[in-house]
């Protein structure tokens, strides 16, 4: 079926931009369990996931590349022309990875806006043109010419009320499309930061591949 809507619900989704696709049940296999702090979580009980029982844990690819840190991209200018060279290699490598990995699925942590913890598993398309959401037997699409900001920390804009308490703010990150903000929560800064790297590479990708398309759907 071909229908807009955000998550629980049948409205228009982030000013129409969001698309939303019905899909088969999730499979358990693909949901993951971690705590924000990286360690056991002690608040568990207190997350709701859309699965029946215990999910079982899935390898984090993201822990394997933790030798291969992120560039450190503030000296940009005082770098020479091979530094540059070698350290664009070193970044289109992780983001391949990452892309790779999203493309077969992976589990964040969504933050409602009813201040709720969601685990949510996400994906990339193979062409690369939009990060997915699975949301209650449905796949709404983000598509990253739509994406107006990916950036650090939270935005709590369109809350219907503010959180009591919240992970810390290192552990956080927020896509921006037009009107409506989705605030993620991952199990470390170093998978954040990755995370938003990459998805702002991907994202400058998909600009200077799809000039056209980027251009519509600012309209």
């Amino acid at each position: 079926c071909a229908a807009r809507g955000g998550e629980g619900g049948g409205g228009r989704f982030g000013g129409g931009r969001g698309r939303f696709r019905c899909c088969r049940p999730l499979s358990g296999r693909f949901m993951s369990m971690f705590c924000c702090d990286g360690g056991p979580c002690k608040n568990g009980a207190k997350l709701r996931s859309d699965t029946s029982g215990p999910a079982p844990i899935v390898p984090d690819a993201s822990q394997n590349r933790g030798q291969q840190s992120l560039p450190m991209l503030q000296d940009w200018d005082k770098l020479g022309a091979r530094e540059k060279e070698q350290v664009q290699e070193k970044l289109e490598s992780i983001v391949n990875a990452f892309a790779r990995e999203l493309t077969r699925g992976k589990v964040f942590m969504k933050l409602g806006r009813n201040g709720r913890l969601f685990y949510r598993l996400c994906t990339l398309d193979k062409q690369l043109t939009a990060f997915s959401m699975h949301i209650k037997g449905a796949i709404v699409e983000y598509p990253f010419s739509n994406m107006q900001h990916i950036s650090f920390g939270y935005d709590l804009t369109d809350f219907t009320h503010v959180p009591v308490s919240l992970p810390s703010d290192a552990l956080a990150a927020v896509i921006v499309m037009d009107n409506r903000r989705m605030n993620l929560v991952f199990s470390s800064p170093m998978e954040r930061d990755e995370f938003v790297t990459c998805m702002l590479v991907l994202k400058e990708r998909h600009r200077r591949t799809h000039p056209d398309a980027s251009a519509a759907d600012r309209r």
